[in-house]
């Protein structure tokens, strides 16, 4: 999979961070808000809007206050008010009817009322499977800005309360299933709000919750009228009202089936409205035995993808191969084979007539559910297996190189590759298209494994385990290695189980859960031993070194490195011995013995030498330094340094020179020299600014405050 597994501790000099300073946390924007886009056709339901805006904001409402005004019958004084711990508002409906619109058209009225931001997420997946809280909770938490989220899921919810504590916020959150799914999800602070929408009432909140209900159900025959005409024409509905209320009774008054009927009405101006009631009528007699509550939804579905032009039609069953919820023109010309522009005008079409719903972003697109549900049946009746799995294959592979350009821009050195077929501009662009596709990527992956393609399953795996954030998406990570170990495992491939049980276990160690990592690199060096393979062995006793060195049992790491320093002498792996020989000279140093530490890293720069990478000849001479300095032995320190910069510029790597810099600088400036100390931070900053390193402004933000 192109992943080796083995964990590796970078040089202190090396690592990324500033000495002395802290690292640097990602700045917000000063307001969060997810909230979905409002529909440019919403209609009717006044009425409802404005009781609950009024429950809410209006004279003794929810919004509340922490006492209540002074006491007339005692002036001067002022008296507690009991306060819920939550406040919800329950939108139900059946499926269809317009709950997410008519919450969305709430949010955005209340948002001024809840300055401190706006939360949103969906419970449900595409194809109606359900949304763990504590996924939802760690997507939250990473839009509030948490770096490091607990896995734990009480810790989870402790966090999101401590965040939304005393704040205004409004949460909406679409198709919740129930009160136990609700309930981690709710803040405990009577300042936020939290709108659900679901198919049945909500039950079971108790007291602590102040809940205010609206059942939504099929529009009045004058907001379905209403509909009618802003799709098709005012003028067509007042020309000919009655053959407009007949057509909106066929369609049960249904939002969804008023939708598709008044877009198709809007595509064809010649047609009359009373001639499309008869079509209409004829199809509900056609689906009648096969369609139950839906059958206005269906007719005006079936009526409309039959007229679809050929290519439009292909187009549109094969979209429901898309394994996350939204999809742009990427995905859609990858399905159909076809070129991205025949793509784009192909989904604009469709979401013109209803058939697709704008996505959460402009480009982007999306299934009304029960849309959904009935291009999945056109798809099994109508396309063969062949084309199905081929245009699954074709899908993953646009994804694959989608990821692959979005990695070489974003953490590779090249920027965008001019002769790559799909290519990104800028980082930017590449990070927006990565946090906008993350659920489909995501999605995709599972899919693969879930359909026993392994080899788009292990290339998707691998670039997306290289691209997400661990901290931010850790649960993500760990799902994606945890296919790759299913994927493995089912091909056969030891060598690819054991690289996927020690990536297992490198994520639990970077959320210092020891234990199990100990428990995935025991398995992996048993596969490995089984395998025969002393390579695979080595890399998980290296990583059983670092798990006893985390847990504070040196001795244990000690032998650890030291069997795989022998393994890798046996098999002849110089860059394999110099990195074990990197960790004991670390290891060797935590315990205070410097000589043997220093002898370590000399050992290790002799190989380095041999291979003669002056990088990471560069690494070495600043893990020396390093210990030298610990040691007191400060001239020495500097004089390695020294030789670690040249080693950099050497590699032209100016951002490693500006870190050992910077080491030095602290070297220097414990030993009392603050002039040097300084001088030897301002070249640091020249350098990383030349390299447009990250760091930079955390240096000049250090040397303004000296």
């Amino acid at each position: 999979m192109g992943v080796t597994g083995e964990s590796e501790v970078a040089c202190a000099s090396t690592e990324g961070l500033v000495p002395g300073m802290r690292a640097p946390v990602g700045a917000l924007p000063a307001i969060v808000d997810q909230l979905p886009p409002g529909g440019p056709d919403f209609v009717g339901r006044t009425d409802e809007l404005d009781t609950l805006y009024t429950w809410v904001t209006g004279p003794g409402a929810a919004i509340p206050a922490q006492l209540a005004p002074t006491d007339p019958e005692h002036p001067g004084t002022t008296r507690t008010v009991w306060l819920p711990r939550d406040r919800v508002v329950a939108i139900t409906g059946p499926v269809g009817v317009g709950r997410t619109e008519f919450a969305v058209r709430l949010a955005h009225r209340l948002a001024p009322h809840f300055p401190d931001g706006r939360l949103y997420a969906r419970l449900t997946g595409p194809r109606g499977e359900l949304i763990p809280p504590g996924d939802v909770l760690e997507s939250m938490l990473y839009a509030l800005g948490t770096v490091s989220i607990p896995s734990a899921h009480e810790e989870r919810i402790r966090l999101f309360r401590e965040h939304l504590d005393g704040k205004r916020f409004l949460i909406l959150l679409e198709d919740v299933t129930g009160t136990p799914q609700l309930r981690p999800l709710l803040p405990e602070s009577p300042t936020a709000l939290v709108v659900v929408t679901s198919v049945a009432p909500l039950t079971g909140l108790g007291r602590a919750a102040a809940v205010r209900s609206c059942a939504l159900d099929m529009l009045d025959p004058r907001a379905a009228a209403e509909l009618l005409g802003n799709l098709a024409g005012h003028t067509r509905v007042a020309c000919d009202p009655r053959a407009a209320d007949e057509l909106a009774a066929l369609c049960d008054h249904h939002p969804a089936a008023l939708r598709m009927a008044g877009a198709w009405l809007r595509a064809r101006p010649r047609y009359a409205m009373a001639d499309v009631g008869r079509r209409l009528r004829a199809e509900r007699l056609r689906l009648h035995e096969q369609a139950g509550d839906d059958l206005a939804v269906r007719a005006c579905f079936s009526l409309i993808h039959r007229e679809l032009v050929p290519s439009a039609a292909r187009l549109l069953r094969l979209l429901a191969l898309v394994p996350g919820r939204e999809f742009g023109a990427d995905a859609a010309a990858a399905l159909a084979d076809c070129g991205p522009d025949a793509a784009t005008r192909s989904l604009i079409e469709l979401r013109e007539l209803h058939l697709l719903e704008q996505g959460s972003v402009p480009g982007r697109f999306r299934f009304h559910d029960l849309v959904r549900g009935y291009v999945q049946e056109r798809l099994d009746a109508e396309e063969r297996p062949g084309e199905r799995r081929n245009a699954r294959v074709r899908l993953l592979d646009r994804y694959v190189r989608l990821a692959r350009s979005a990695e070489r821009i974003i953490i590779g050195t090249g920027g965008p590759d001019p002769a790559a077929d799909v290519r990104f501009d800028s980082a930017d662009e590449a990070r927006a298209w990565l946090r906008d596709e993350r659920p489909e990527l995501l999605a995709a992956a599972r899919v693969a494994a879930a359909a026993g393609l392994d080899a788009a399953t292990r290339r998707l795996v691998s670039v997306l385990t290289r691209l997400l954030d661990r901290r931010a998406h850790w649960s993500d990570v760990r799902e994606l290695h945890e296919l790759a170990l299913t994927t493995a495992r089912r091909a056969g491939s030891g060598r690819q189980e054991a690289v996927a049980l020690l990536n297992l276990g490198n994520l639990h160690v970077a959320r210092a859960e020891l234990e199990e990592a100990l428990s995935c690199y025991r398995a992996a060096l048993e596969v490995s031993r089984g395998l025969g393979d002393p390579a695979g062995e080595g890399r998980a006793m290296v990583n059983l070194g670092n798990a006893y060195a985390d847990l504070g049992d040196l001795q244990r790491a000690a032998d650890w490195y030291d069997r795989s320093l022998l393994l890798r002498r046996t098999i002849g792996d110089a860059a394999g011995q110099a990195r074990v020989l990197s960790h004991l000279g670390r290891l060797h140093a935590r315990m205070g013995r410097f000589e043997q530490s220093v002898r370590d890293h000399r050992a290790a720069l002799g190989v380095r030498r041999r291979i003669g990478d002056p990088a990471d000849i560069g690494r070495v001479l600043a893990d020396i330094a390093a210990v030298l300095g610990e040691a007191g032995r400060v001239p020495e320190a500097l004089t390695v340094y020294r030789d670690a910069m040249e080693a950099f510029r050497a590699a032209g790597d100016e951002r490693l020179e500006a870190l050992a810099l910077l080491q030095s600088a602290e070297l220097a400036l414990d030993s009392g020299d603050a002039r040097d100390a300084r001088s030897r931070r301002r070249q640091a900053l020249a350098l990383l600014v030349d390299a447009g390193a990250p760091e930079a402004d955390e240096v000049r933000r250090f040397l303004g405050d000296e």
